[in-house]
């Protein structure tokens, strides 16, 4: 069937205005070439579930089982409009389905980005937090935790403290006592860069609780009104969930 990789490449490459208009064109001008289309969409039973689209060399042996040399007209018109009246949609659905991510995967490919390892710096911090950073990037995040526990048992104003304390909670899976780490950290107004917000989305979408997407939505919306840190990330967010 040579119109096969070209059909196939329709259906799985990214929608494009230009070749969606040639591909219709096609059909309506062609009505053998609209009866493979329409047999494609019979025999994958394409859907907006794209993992189940068959391979192209088994649709080969299915066509060559099933196809039926020279169609009447009945059926070639039977063939031409399903095809003419899926095309659009099942394009889209599937572009969608494959495009689709879930709010905890959005938070997976987050940590595993951007909290793999803290910033050790020799500024001013304590040893005792560098110790806990130094734990923290090996690695060893509840020993890590307590460290910065015990600095902040010494020291309740300690923004950082609070933030990394956080972090390695959330990296422990503890994420009601991340979020509370989190929540605390919203009283320091006078940050230049204050994460309790997009920290906070980013636990409600890791803990993917019922409830949480939701929760964690508003969290980024308030981010994006008030213009807070992390609004890129969150206005790319909320363009997904």
């Amino acid at each position: 069937m040579d119109n096969l990789d070209y059909i196939e490449s329709y259906f799985t490459d990214e929608p494009d205005p230009v070749r969606t208009r040639e591909f219709e064109n096609r059909i309506e001008s062609d009505p053998a070439f609209a009866e493979q289309v329409a047999f494609y969409l019979s025999a994958f039973q394409v859907s907006g579930e794209a993992a189940r689209i068959v391979k192209k060399e088994h649709f080969k042996e299915i066509y060559k089982k099933n196809h039926i040399a020279g169609p009447g007209p009945v059926r070639k018109l039977v063939y031409y409009m399903a095809a003419a009246a899926v095309v659009a949609g099942m394009v889209f659905g599937i572009y969608t389905y494959v495009k689709s991510v879930s709010p905890k995967q959005l938070a997976d490919r987050y940590v595993n980005g951007h909290l793999q390892t803290l910033g050790v710096t020799m500024s001013g911090r304590s040893d005792n937090l560098q110790t806990g950073l130094r734990l923290y990037n090996e690695g060893r995040y509840e020993e890590a935790l307590l460290q910065f526990e015990k600095i902040i048992r010494s020291d309740t104003s300690l923004f950082t403290a609070k933030e990394y304390a956080g972090i390695a909670a959330l990296r422990l899976k503890e994420y009601n006592k991340a979020l509370s780490y989190f929540e605390q950290l919203e009283i320091y107004n006078g940050l230049y860069a204050n994460p309790a917000l997009i920290l906070q989305a980013v636990t409600l979408m890791e803990r993917n609780q019922p409830g949480d997407a939701a929760k964690a939505k508003q969290l980024l919306k308030r981010i994006v009104d008030q213009d807070l840190e992390g609004k890129e990330l969150a206005q790319e967010w909320l363009r997904k969930l």
